[in-house]
């Protein structure tokens, strides 16, 4: 299916609802999250004719199927009109909460016409409710669709707005650290998919390190070892790059951007100045889709100091997410600083195929409770994911090809 939408469609409709969907609705956040949706079967009913009053029945006992088999018990459902169906998720919101809609849609159309068409999967989200109404605006269905991929392309849904040359002019970047070694950054983009829901929710920026004498590649902890001018550095360089990306990052229907950066540089006033003072990242676009991935807490980290730095940062952005290694002390104190999310990196696991496992199901029993989103990223192979759902993680992410790699292979 073509993905040639570049522009988010602005219009909106409004639709009648129940006086008890309306009460539902009123009284929660569902809404404001970005949960609530509506899909539409107005394919189903043109293409039935003047035979929809005898076939409906059919229609909507199909949907209500569909409906229970990708839906919480506590979600809430209701068909709203002769042809359209509210869906509001408690425990999903935003894109992941579009690609169920999508889904749903997708299998009934499947079902009752026999294939599905990029014009055919009317998806409508929820933006508000005004005089017993509720205001929709259509999602494009080609943005879910794209977030589905596992890795990153030309199709994927934070590139939509971004020029070529707009990104290459930030990536690579060298400089030479404080003990005289040459090193190079090249970044790259990791999706980081909902394992409920099986769809990119967010896109994470990862650096590789290279050092360019020997051409070896630094892991994500040897990076963290680096002084604090050279880490400092680092950061400025992955804000400028994240400025390429922000603007296409805003709102539910895209993905988050997440971006990694230093405790040491974003715990000081002057790195959370550079933060917002880099061109491209206003407040408002950090606030609107940007989170902070702080890569280095450890054990050591002092959780007064974090807990301030977590809630100065949590008012510059739409939230902050802690790396941890793979170490249970590592996590002390993390649950009164109201963390977005937690994160393993893959480049943490060492040793025997069990040693890995073992430390994936550890984390996953250690973070639980500790945040809503717990991410295993960096993964090697896709067949990992099995091993994060296993362990009651929610996200995971295949590390990002190597840049270098990826150009030569495209070359040859």
């Amino acid at each position: 299916m073509p993905f040639d939408s570049n522009a988010q469609d602005d219009t909106t409709q409004r639709l009648a609802l129940p006086a008890p969907v309306l009460h539902r609705l009123a009284g929660s956040e569902l809404i404001a999250r970005g949960s609530v949706n509506v899909i539409s079967v107005q394919a189903i009913r043109a293409w039935a004719g003047d035979w929809w009053s005898q076939k409906r029945g059919d229609v909507w006992t199909y949907v209500e199927r569909k409906l229970a088999e990708h839906l919480d018990r506590n979600d809430m459902r209701a068909r709203i009109s002769d042809s359209e169906f509210l869906i509001a998720m408690n425990s999903d919101q935003g894109l992941a909460a579009q690609a169920t809609s999508v889904r749903i849609l997708e299998d009934v159309l499947t079902h009752l016409l026999g294939s599905v068409d990029m014009s055919d999967l009317g998806i409508s989200t929820v933006i508000g409710l005004n005089g017993g109404e509720a205001i929709c605006r259509r999602i494009d269905a080609a943005t879910v669709l794209a977030a589905r991929a596992r890795r990153d392309s030309k199709r994927s849904p934070v590139r939509r707005a971004v020029e070529d040359g707009d990104e290459s002019r930030r990536t690579p970047v060298a400089f030479t650290t404080a003990g005289g070694a040459a090193l190079r950054v090249d970044f790259t983009l990791e999706h980081v998919i909902s394992l409920r829901r099986n769809v990119t929710t967010a896109i994470r920026i990862e650096p590789v390190v290279t050092h360019l004498a020997s051409g070896r590649q630094a892991n994500a902890r040897a990076i963290t070892r680096l002084p604090d001018r050279d880490i400092a550095f680092i950061d400025e360089a992955t804000l400028k790059y994240a400025a390429v990306f922000a603007r296409g990052a805003q709102g539910h229907n895209v993905p988050d951007l997440i971006l990694p950066a230093s405790f040491r540089t974003l715990g000081t006033q002057r790195g959370r100045d550079m933060l917002t003072g880099t061109p491209g990242l206003s407040l408002a676009l950090l606030r609107g889709g940007v989170m902070i991935e702080l890569v280095d807490i450890t054990r050591g980290t002092p959780s007064g100091r974090l807990l301030e730095v977590v809630g100065l940062l949590k008012a510059l952005t739409r939230g902050v997410i802690a790396r941890v290694p793979p170490e249970k002390d590592a996590l002390r104190g993390l649950k009164e600083a109201r963390l977005n999310g937690l994160t393993l990196d893959a480049s943490d696991l060492a040793g025997p195929a069990e040693r890995i496992a073992a430390d994936i199901m550890n984390f996953g029993r250690d973070v639980k409770g500790v945040a809503p989103m717990t991410t295993l990223q960096g993964l090697p192979a896709e067949g990992y994911f099995a091993a994060a759902e296993t362990a009651g993680l929610t996200h995971a992410a295949l590390r990002a090809n190597h840049p270098l790699a990826a150009r030569t292979a495209e070359a040859a």
